[in-house]
């Protein structure tokens, strides 16, 4: 019952697409995308090349800090994988097959699922610094500064908490020593206390957080770069600043539970964007183009991952792990 009304939750999404689809003149909609300038679209998918790597090089930094690692091409191809199977899976829990990978490489499971953790919290923490910048510039959708305020406060309370919890290390042995083993079956305190053994290499220093924050900040951009030109080739032209909000807010709302891939939350907040009179008033069906577009771009994904899938199976993956190369671990795991 749980699993069905989830599902259900999740197509609130949908159905709200399929409101704004009703409403819309569908005519104008493909005449809109079948005229659009292709070259931006081009550039746009050309740059998942570089977006990719600086992914992945983030990765293989968090990775490294927890005595793990692999090739940057092969971290590449399997961050690409990883969002392949996010995209495809509620919640992105695809994305997770990334630690699995590491574990068939002779990693423990619990740092390796951590540093996919921490990966997705870095994009989540970048993302909600900038949806801040959305959920003021979106004044229709939340009229009540109060309620903006609220909203910003509580979003970013939330990641500094998890965030501190996760990478802390005083506060997570709290989390993982004290906390959870008052709360979960006792039957799970040995691997919570292994757990915490796996993970006690993780310390939160300048350095690592410079890194990681660099290279987040650096890729958010190519995902805003690669957005706006979607915006350029439908002659939708709003302020660069409008583009990173709402997408950032748009990353940041496609974690909720209410939808399938973000579809119809991201439609609403680019209708709300693209249709308001001080950023253009452009029209339903231009916005309904933009959002056409970004799906666009998580196809490319999808279908990238999907034939990467194909060279990187995880059998084949632990049987490489079983013989000497430079691909291996330097010592055994735990």
């Amino acid at each position: 019952m749980r699993k069905f009304w989830s599902w259900m939750l999740r197509l609130l999404g949908p159905a709200l697409l399929l409101i704004f689809l009703l409403n819309s003149n569908l005519n104008e909609l493909y005449a809109i995308l079948i005229n659009a300038d292709p070259w931006p679209i081009i550039w746009s998918l050309i740059l998942i090349f570089p977006f990719l790597f600086i992914k992945a090089w983030r990765w293989r930094v968090l990775m490294q800090t927890m005595g793990m690692d692999m090739p940057q091409l092969t971290a590449t191809a399997l961050y690409n994988v990883g969002i392949y199977l996010g995209s495809v899976t509620p919640g992105q829990a695809g994305d997770f097959i990334k630690a699995w990978y590491l574990k068939d490489r002779g990693y423990p499971l619990a740092p390796a699922l951590l540093s996919v953790i921490l990966d997705r919290l870095c994009d989540l923490i970048v993302m909600a610094s900038l949806a801040v910048v959305g959920i003021f510039a979106l004044g229709q959708l939340l009229p009540q500064r109060e309620l903006q305020t609220a909203v910003t406060v509580l979003m970013l309370t939330g990641l500094a908490v998890l965030t501190v919890l996760l990478v802390a290390q005083r506060p997570r042995e709290w989390m993982l020593t004290v906390v959870l083993p008052r709360i979960l079956p006792k039957r799970m305190q040995d691997s919570l206390l292994r757990w915490n053994e796996q993970m006690a290499s993780l310390h939160l220093t300048p350095r690592l957080i410079a890194l990681v924050m660099g290279a987040s900040l650096i890729s958010a951009m190519f995902t805003f770069y690669r957005l706006w030109l979607l915006f350029i080739s439908v002659e939708v032209f709003v302020p660069l600043y409008i583009v990173i909000g709402a997408s950032a807010l748009i990353a940041v709302a496609q974690v909720l539970p209410i939808s399938i891939g973000g579809v119809g939350v991201r439609d609403a907040i680019l209708i709300a964007v693209v249709t308001a009179p001080q950023y253009g008033g452009y029209s339903v069906e231009q916005a309904l183009a933009v959002s056409a577009l970004f799906l666009l771009i998580t196809v490319q994904h999808i279908v990238f991952g999907f034939i990467l899938s194909f060279w990187f199976p995880i059998g084949r993956l632990t049987a490489a792990a079983q013989t000497p190369s430079s691909d291996a671990p330097q010592a055994p795991a735990s």
